[in-house]
C-alpha cells in the first residue's frame, strides 16, 4: 500500500512537473545557463581580426608562410546541482504547503529541465550532516530516482548546518557547477562566507522558502512555540506578535542579511512563500538571470 501511495505520487509529481518544464522552463533554462568553458573544435589560417592570443605556435612553425589559429566553441555541457536542506524546520505547514513539498516541485523542475537539456545533474540532502548524495549523472531513470528519495526521505537528525554541506560540496564538486541552494536558511553556521568563496567558481543561486505563518501565527492566547529542530517548547502570549515581536525581529534581520548579501555578491536570491504560485518568480528567474553576471 505504500508502495501504491509513493507510485502515485511521484506519477503525480511527474506528470505536473513535465508539463510546467515543457511549456515555461525549457526554453529559458537554455538561455540562463553559460557552458561550463569552452572546449578546442578546430584549427583555421589566421584571418585579419584574429586575437594573437589564439595562434597555434606548433603548428605555424611546421608552416612555410602561413599563420594558424585555433578555434574554440562553448561548451554547452552543464553540471547540475541541488543543495537540499531537509531539516526539522522545512516541515513547518500542512502537507500540500509544506517548505519541504514546495522544495521538492521546485527541485524537480531543476532536474528535469537539467535532464531535458541533456545536462549532467545530482543532489546532497542535508540535515546537520549529509542525509543523501546522488552524484552527477543523466537520464529520465536518474532524475525519477532522485524524486522519488525525496517524497519519502527521512532525515536521520532534525538540525542544520548548510556550511558543513556547502564544504562537502567543495570537496566532490570541483568541475564548475550550477548550484541552487533550497533552504529556509535559518541556520546559525557561518555559511555566507562559504557561499562568497564558492560563487568564485560555481554559478550559485538560494531558494530560500518560507511559510507565512512562521512570522505571524493567526491565533489567540497562549500558544506554544516549538523549535521543529531542538524540539524545545516555549508558550507565548499571541497579543506580542507584532513587529517588535523578539520572532518577527529575529526572522526580519535574517531576511535583511540574506538580501544584502545576495546583491553584494550579485547572487540570485528567490524569496518563495509556500502558500503562493512559485511560476511567476521562476519565469523571472530564468529570464533575468543571465543579466545578474553580466
Amino acid at each position: 500500500m505504500e508502495n501504491t501511495s509513493l507510485f502515485q505520487k511521484l506519477q503525480k509529481l511527474q506528470i505536473k512537473i513535465d508539463k510546467m518544464v515543457d511549456s515555461r522552463f525549457v526554453g529559458e533554462y537554455r538561455s540562463a545557463f553559460k557552458g561550463s568553458g569552452l572546449e578546442f573544435d578546430e584549427i583555421r589560417e589566421y584571418q585579419f581580426g584574429d586575437e594573437i592570443r589564439t595562434i597555434n605556435w606548433n603548428v605555424t612553425a611546421k608552416s612555410d608562410d602561413k599563420v594558424y589559429v585555433k578555434l574554440f566553441k562553448e561548451e554547452r555541457e552543464l553540471n547540475i546541482f541541488v543543495l537540499f536542506d531537509i531539516s526539522g524546520s522545512e516541515y513547518f505547514g500542512k502537507e500540500e504547503h509544506a517548505k519541504i513539498t514546495i522544495g521538492t516541485e521546485l527541485a524537480a523542475i531543476f532536474i528535469f529541465s537539467a535532464m531535458k537539456n541533456n545536462d549532467k545533474f545530482g543532489l546532497i540532502s542535508y540535515s546537520d550532516h549529509i542525509e543523501k548524495v546522488f552524484p552527477l549523472s543523466k537520464g529520465r531513470k536518474k532524475a525519477l530516482s532522485i524524486i522519488s528519495y525525496l517524497l519519502q526521505q527521512n532525515p536521520k537528525s532534525k538540525g542544520t548546518n548548510l556550511l558543513n554541506a556547502l564544504e562537502y560540496f567543495h570537496k566532490i564538486q570541483r568541475k564548475r557547477s550550477v548550484l541552487f541552494i533550497i533552504s529556509d536558511f535559518l541556520d546559525t553556521s557561518n555559511y555566507l562566507d562559504k557561499i562568497r568563496f564558492l560563487k568564485k567558481k560555481h554559478d550559485i543561486t538560494l531558494i530560500r522558502l518560507f511559510h507565512h505563518d512562521e512570522l505571524l501565527p493567526n491565533l489567540v492566547g497562549f500558544i506554544p512555540v516549538v523549535d521543529s529542530e531542538s524540539g524545545q517548547t516555549d508558550w507565548i502570549n499571541s497579543r506580542y506578535f507584532n513587529i517588535s515581536n523578539p520572532l518577527l525581529l529575529f526572522f526580519n534581520q535574517h531576511l535583511h542579511k540574506l538580501k544584502n548579501f545576495a546583491l553584494t555578491e550579485k547572487i540570485d536570491l528567490l524569496n518563495i512563500e509556500t502558500l503562493h504560485d512559485y511560476v511567476p518568480i521562476l519565469e523571472n528567474y530564468f529570464r533575468g538571470h543571465h543579466k545578474l553576471k553580466q
